[in-house]
């Protein structure tokens, strides 16, 4: 391998080698000439090639200048090729998506698995202007994403995937397809973005900090932990069972419990407000 292809630990690179399952992953995206793809991570371009032969407008995001190199020596030919050099986590997705406001973007990659969840909740933030996602990631990733309640899987990955996507693990990739090799395996899921989800929330803001906080707390009972963001006086008028933990609690019941937070507020503000809200 060229040393402008090595793979570098520093960034989590574990690089494809198999163009059927490279294949399969674009195959799963369906893109078409007309729809914006962004690749998260083109690195030795794997993908970038059958992503190309689409047609669509392309555009992937590398921060590794020697990757970067070797892509534009690789496709600059192409009319619908683009890269830019950057942080998938720090570049502006929302400036990108706005340039195609009529066409909701797609979005592909082998995501490195030190960075999973902060791209991931970096896609539900902007669910209303992203119509797909395929994504291979860590096979356990992977099952949280898709985890029922009542599960240990079952936390804040799956509570807001759940509620920004429907998502479907498409098929299992061994460790053995990638090089170098690493020490777990991997899987491709489908993300398909649902539109208006903070809409549907009367505060949603209040929504983010009672889920984070009571899923850091998940051994506690919920009212244990909600006494420890709000006055235990204002807890005991909820009506509703905090004796539950938090990965017990489906998504329409964390929508009902907030919302029923947010009722008691609006009635007394000054009273319940959440010390860290």
């Amino acid at each position: 391998m060229r040393e402008t292809t090595f793979p570098k630990k520093k960034w989590g690179q574990n690089f494809l080698q198999d163009k059927n399952i490279a294949r399969k992953i674009v195959a799963a995206l369906q893109a078409a000439p007309g729809t914006p793809v962004i690749e998260i991570g083109p690195g030795a371009g794997a993908l970038t090639e059958f992503l190309l032969q689409t047609g669509a407008p392309y555009c992937g995001i590398e921060i590794d200048s020697r990757l970067a190199e070797g892509l534009r020596q690789r496709f600059s030919g192409c009319p619908n090729f683009t890269l830019v050099e950057a942080d998938f986590l720090e570049w502006d997705l929302a400036a990108a998506l706005r340039e195609r406001p009529q066409t909701p973007g797609r979005v592909v990659g082998n995501i490195p698995y030190n960075i999973t969840s902060p791209i991931l909740f970096k896609l539900f933030d902007h669910a209303d202007d992203l119509e797909t996602a395929v994504l291979m990631v860590q096979k356990e990733v992977a099952e949280r994403l898709i985890a029922p309640p009542a599960g240990k899987e079952y936390g804040l990955l799956a509570v807001n995937g759940q509620l920004f996507a429907e998502i479907k693990l498409l098929f299992r990739v061994p460790a053995a397809r990638f090089f170098p090799r690493p020490r777990v395996d991997s899987a491709v899921i489908k993300l398909d973005f649902k539109k208006g989800v903070r809409a549907q929330f009367p505060d949603f803001q209040l929504f983010k900090t009672v889920l984070r906080h009571c899923f850091q707390h998940r051994r506690k009972m919920l009212r244990k932990s909600l006494s420890m963001l709000f006055p235990a006086a204002f807890v005991t008028t909820l009506d509703f069972d905090l004796t539950r933990r938090p990965e017990q609690l489906s998504i329409a019941e964390w929508k009902a419990l907030t919302e029923l937070i947010h009722l008691h507020l609006s009635r007394e503000p000054q009273r319940g407000k959440p010390g860290i809200y």
